[in-house]
């Protein structure tokens, strides 16, 4: 029993020991946990809800929210009004680098589309096609009005026409007429003249024209005794007239012409009597022309 009670008494020493020992050490007593709390209180009653309190008004979500994605990042101050938003600035533009026009100017004469060819022109618009040339042959019949003018005769000529376009030409010619005479006495008149025609275009072959044109006239009395009376003078005219067109290379055609002249006042010849201030001349002629 009593060994017992011995035994008991150092445990207990031992186990004193050991407790001083946590006491004094700072590890120990940051390890010991935390005292439990208290026990709740059984006998509080439980809290009653607020029936008179109003429901609060639903918050409006804010634009940022509604939004999935981030607003810009804005460089510039906000609005000094109350209630607008402060606007994103624009990002800053950005120059573009000038190019020369050169190679523009270059690229479009490239693209631009070339004229057509005269074959091609002459294969559309026949001997009426821009840029074709007519050498002509013209003869008929030749007059100068007035009471002793005496009878017409004979006229001829030689013509060049070149088309401008298939609605305009110039025509240029020499003619020879007869345009007076008493037996073997005659009037003569050279005329050089120049004129822009008027090409109508109209169904087959067939194109009438219009010409105004001017020019000089050498006027001669020829076998009237010894007053021949040689002079030159200016005058202008109109002409109207047909061509058809016989082949690629060919085209005949009429001609009417009136041309007024100046005349010779103050000089009286034995035969056709005293001059005139204005002669008329009319003519009218067949043509013939070869195209190239």
């Amino acid at each position: 029993m009593i060994q017992i009670v011995a035994k008991l008494r150092r445990v207990a020493a031992f186990t004193a020991a050991l407790a001083s020992l946590s006491v004094l050490s700072p590890g120990a007593s940051k390890a010991q946990s935390p005292p439990p709390p208290p026990p709740a209180d059984t006998t509080a009653k439980p809290a009653v809800a607020d029936t008179t309190a109003k429901p609060a008004a639903p918050s409006t979500p804010s634009v940022g929210a509604q939004s999935a994605t981030p607003a810009p990042a804005t460089t510039s101050a906000p609005s000094s009004k109350s209630g607008s938003s402060a606007k994103a600035s624009k990002p800053p533009k950005t120059s573009k680098p000038k190019t020369s026009k050169a190679p523009k100017a270059a690229a479009a004469a490239v693209a631009a589309p070339v004229g057509k060819s005269y074959e091609q022109r002459r294969k559309e618009d026949g001997v009426y096609a821009k840029g074709a040339s007519w050498l002509g042959l013209r003869f008929g019949y030749a007059n100068r009005t007035g009471e002793l003018s005496g009878d017409g005769a004979l006229g001829y000529g030689f013509s060049y026409t070149r088309m401008l376009s298939t609605r305009y030409a110039f025509s240029a010619s020499i003619n020879h007429d007869i345009v007076g005479h008493f037996a073997k006495q005659i009037d003569e008149a050279v005329p050089f003249t120049a004129e822009i025609q008027r090409v109508f275009k109209m169904g087959g072959d067939m194109r009438p024209y219009i010409g105004l044109g001017a020019g000089y006239y050498y006027r001669k009395y020829y076998r009237t005794d010894l007053e021949y009376n040689t002079t030159t003078e200016g005058g202008g005219h109109v002409s109207i007239g047909l061509t058809s067109q016989l082949d690629d290379k060919h085209v005949v055609g009429f001609e009417t012409r009136v041309a007024w002249v100046q005349g010779r006042p103050g000089v009286t010849n034995p035969t056709f009597g005293p001059g005139e201030p204005t002669e008329t001349i009319w003519t009218a002629k067949l043509t013939w022309a070869l195209v190239y």
